[in-house]
């Protein structure tokens, strides 16, 4: 009876992603209707007596609040301050002077294919301070894509590039590593060096080679010619043209936390720690100081925090809320013995990690592409990972490594994302064309990613 309950649970909240119902509300109803089953059919209370309040339907919320009250305090504040972080540096223009002086070096290239690879390495290196998909896109459309265009390089080849430089999520400011570190019981640094840096490494290898060949052979399927195209100005819409244009010192802002967290960790100075939201924090008032003495008013220098404060505000209903529905929905699934049912019908078939680590990731790459979010369908399910991969005796990191990987290559592939739909719309080319012309190099990424996690981790 259960078993039917939690599949049928389960086909209601993939059904309700689908149909694109709020994940949140999805999420928590499911978990809410788990737990009142495994209570009513005991197999499990909602609360441990101690902590019950004495009525069923109280104790339901009572687990709500308590994930809430843990999640928002700790990781919901990190991710916070990191989207408050990323919309200050929109703010005053620090992440537009950034890719601009990124950009740069590459302009002297005169080989349309080898733009394209270069380009590509330049803009995710970019990737690790401005942690925006979407805002990375068009801040990229302005600067880069003109100068791709300019040699040539198609509409559909330079978007397809574009769009892929948040494919990885890498680095210990990206919201998805942030919640995969946590999960894994790692700081965010630890989780980039010791972990993230020994498949990414080889992957932008293997996307930057795939790229080249793959939009090659794309543009010469449909008759693309990129000397016949050179001296071609990019015709955009406007959407997205607009940035402020701040000092090329401000360049400098968006990579301070980074460096900071890098260098007070094991690899410099290991006595002194620095966490993610001390590193941001600074790193905003260091923007006001220089905001003041930019514009010599203290007034606008002090306002800028508005948008930092703003800029967390907006994460929290999507990001935030998200991880504690979906960690509401897990705690639910190992409640009424779904997980453990699975684990034991899967080591009984003989079943390791590593598959049940495929599963995992195809599952979140599924959802990645019919949610056209990274962050959505990771958060949803990452969860799941740690009691997996302690039934079978490996490092959570070891599952959860791979499915974040997953998660934002799924979302390059799905031509609902909003970095798709913006960039496509920017270039007018159609957003499926985009998808195929990623669809390749993330394939390419994807299983780079799990051999090498096959053989390092696990």
């Amino acid at each position: 009876m259960e078993l039917i309950v939690v599949l049928l649970v389960l086909g209601l909240v993939v059904y309700g992603i689908i149909k694109d119902y709020n994940p949140q509300a999805v999420l928590a109803l499911a978990g809410m209707a788990l737990f009142a089953v495994a209570y009513w059919s005991g197999i499990h209370p909602i609360l441990p007596a101690d902590k019950s309040t004495g009525f069923a339907l109280f104790d339901l919320f009572e687990v709500f609040k308590g994930i809430f009250s843990k999640r928002a305090a700790a990781l919901g504040l990190t991710i916070m301050a990191v989207a408050g972080f990323a919309t200050y540096m929109s703010h005053i223009g620090a992440s537009q002077a950034l890719v601009r002086i990124a950009v740069k070096p590459v302009a002297g290239i005169r080989s349309s294919y080898v733009m394209l690879a270069v380009c590509y390495l330049v803009a995710v290196f970019v990737s690790l301070f401005v942690t925006s998909a979407t805002g990375l896109g068009l801040l990229l459309m302005v600067t880069m894509y003109p100068i791709m265009r300019n040699l040539g390089i198609s509409p559909a080849s330079a978007v397809g590039v574009i769009v892929t430089s948040q494919a990885f999520e890498i680095g210990p400011t990206q919201t998805n590593a942030i919640f995969s570190a946590g999960q894994s019981g790692l700081d965010p640094t630890t989780y980039f060096v010791d972990y993230q840096v020994w498949l990414v490494v080889p992957m932008l290898v293997v996307t930057t080679l795939l790229h080249f060949f793959w939009q090659r052979h794309c543009d010469r399927r449909a008759g693309w010619d990129p000397a016949l195209h050179r001296g071609e100005h990019a015709e955009t819409d406007e959407a997205g043209s607009e940035g402020k244009l701040a000092p090329a010192g401000y360049a400098l802002l968006p990579v301070i936390p980074f460096g900071l967290m890098m260098v007070f960790s094991k690899l410099v100075i290991a006595d002194i720690k620095v966490s993610v939201e001390v590193a941001m924090l600074l790193t905003v008032f260091a923007g006001m100081a220089c905001e003041l003495v930019r514009t010599r008013s203290i007034r606008t220098a002090l306002s800028g925090l508005s948008s930092f404060l703003d800029g967390m505000g907006k994460v929290f209903g999507p990001v935030v809320a998200l991880i504690v529905c979906a960690e509401l929905f897990a705690e639910s699934l190992k409640a009424i013995g779904a997980i453990d049912a699975l684990l034991h019908s899967a080591d009984g078939a003989g079943l390791g990690a590593s598959f049940m680590t495929l599963v995992l990731v195809g599952l979140i790459m599924g959802a990645a592409i019919v949610m056209g979010s990274g962050n959505a369908s990771f958060l949803s399910f990452a969860t799941l990972a740690p009691a997996v991969a302690a039934k079978f005796g490996v490092p959570a990191v070891t599952m959860l490594l791979p499915m974040q990987l997953a998660s934002s290559i799924g979302r390059t592939v799905s031509p609902i994302a909003a970095v798709i739909i913006a960039c496509a719309g920017i270039a007018k080319v159609s957003p499926f064309e985009i998808v195929r012309r990623t669809s390749v190099p993330m394939a390419g990424a994807l299983l780079t990613a799990l051999s090498l996690n096959y053989a390092f981790f696990m």
